[in-house]
């Protein structure tokens, strides 16, 4: 009878354990692929900041006889490489050429 009682009880004490596994795995699985998505949608709003900002630089620069200061193209090389690294492995090519084309502006 002991033996009985036993035998079945640790099966529903495994069988407990396992459903409350399951439950934590579905439940982490699912906070995870959210926090995944956010994250996209936070890299991709970043990248659409770092891209107009490029633009607005690349635009003051040609409405000011195409030069620039040196530090505003420090900023815009370290601007273009967090854009890069943003970028999934996509290429911009725009945004690559206008970058080019303001490293290569006159220095004020």
């Amino acid at each position: 009878m002991w033996d009985f009682i036993v035998r079945y009880w640790l099966e529903f004490v495994f069988g407990i354990i396992v459903a409350a596994l399951s439950a934590a795995y579905g439940h982490l699985a699912k906070k995870f692929k959210a926090e995944r998505a956010k994250n996209a949608a936070i890299e991709n709003g970043l990248r659409g900041i770092l891209r107009i900002q490029i633009l607005d630089t690349y635009d003051k620069c040609i409405s000011e006889d195409r030069t620039i200061s040196v530090s505003r193209k420090d900023a815009i090389s370290s601007i273009y490489q967090s854009y890069v690294a943003l970028g999934n492995g996509r290429t911009d090519d725009t945004i690559k050429n206008l970058y080019e084309e303001i490293m290569q502006m006159h220095i004020i």
